[in-house]
């Protein structure tokens, strides 16, 4: 979505008050406290606008507007600063890390605490595994003339089974040709690299690799493993949960460990990206008013897991992305230090 400079000023500066304050947003108070050279006549005319596309909105009776999820979005995507962390909070971090015992779970927790504390929201941790679910081999079973067993082998030893049923009757030389000219093709690759192929033309080899994909994309949810979790007091505290009991009673259920585990997005995350899933963009119902602030850990082609934040769309981006993005660095070389690939080490700096 293409927005002149002053209208992406404006939504900015709305965004930013309103992470600040947790009022909505009115022109005049834009006017002043930003020293804009513009009337307030004319805010409210691009603030007017700015609600017709969906990147405001206008709570109840109030005059201020508030951010929608697509504003946050747009925000996210071109308009926040690279916010990175000074020295000095640079530092503090790493002096709490080297307070602790060598111990992966301490570290955990102490991520997830220092991540809390910092942004006064939840923070969770996910234990290491294998980072990327490959292909190792795929079998097909003929069971009847048009269904066969999908036996799929990952490379973490995980073996998934998946029953498909075929529009047109095959034979098991079919089959068995069919497996191993994808095992030819596929052995190796991630889900995402399979989908960047070129399309099967052919029905049944569409279906078969459609089914891998998703056994594929099944076992990088199911590798997500019970997470830590932090700072859920200072979730609770944040002004949108105050006199609102079913609101608070939804978070509540929200962070509990096995639902928060499932609905954790890892598959949105690249090797060394921050992601943000910002409201709606959560298919899991419950975290449709949230927002997660994810970022893997871990030396690349090992054994890693996730860390990050979990609170309400009005979050100071800049500042969860910056430490979420410290932090994990400062895991990565921990785990480079204390659990192999040392000489390789290039992170956080040593003991200042």
């Amino acid at each position: 979505m293409a927005l002149s400079e002053r209208r992406a000023r404006i939504l900015a500066f709305i965004i930013e008050d309103y992470v600040e304050s947790a009022q909505p947003v009115g022109s005049a108070a834009l006017v002043a406290r930003h020293d804009l050279d513009l009337s307030s006549a004319t805010v409210r005319s691009e603030m007017k606008a700015l609600e017709e596309e969906g990147l405001i909105t206008h709570p109840h009776t109030s005059a201020g507007r508030v951010p929608s999820n697509l504003g946050y979005r747009t925000y996210v995507g071109s308009l926040m600063g690279d916010r990175r962390l000074s020295s000095a909070e640079e530092l503090t971090i790493l002096h709490q890390f080297h307070q602790s015992a060598v111990d992966l779970q301490r570290w955990l927790s102490l991520s997830a605490s220092v991540l809390a504390n910092s942004l006064h929201t939840a923070a969770i941790a996910t234990p290491p595994h294998m980072v990327e679910v490959r292909l190792k081999q795929l079998q097909l079973v003929e069971l009847t003339e048009e269904s066969a067993l999908l036996v799929v082998v990952m490379n973490d030893a995980a073996v998934l089974q998946h029953t498909l049923q075929f529009a047109e009757a095959t034979t098991q030389d079919q089959l068995t040709r069919l497996a191993g000219r994808l095992n030819q093709q596929l052995e190796g690759k991630t889900a995402t690299e399979i989908e960047a192929r070129v399309p099967a033309a052919a029905v049944v080899e569409r279906q078969v690799v459609d089914q891998v994909v998703a056994l594929l994309r099944s076992e990088e949810d199911a590798a997500s493993e019970t997470p830590v979790i932090e700072g859920v007091r200072e979730l609770l505290r944040q002004p949108e949960y105050e006199g609102d009991s079913d609101r608070l009673l939804d978070t509540l259920e929200a962070v509990e460990s096995s639902r928060l585990q499932r609905a954790i997005p890892a598959r949105l995350l690249g090797s060394n990206d921050v992601a943000i899933v910002i409201g709606d963009e959560n298919p899991a119902e419950r975290y449709r008013d949230m927002s997660f602030v994810l970022s893997r850990y871990g030396p690349t082609g090992g054994a890693g897991g996730l860390i990050g934040l979990l609170g309400p769309t009005r979050l100071d981006y800049p500042d969860a992305v910056a430490h979420v993005r410290y932090v994990s660095d400062v895991l990565t070389e921990l785990m480079r230090r204390f659990y192999g690939d040392a000489e390789e080490a290039g992170g956080p700096e040593e003991d200042q």
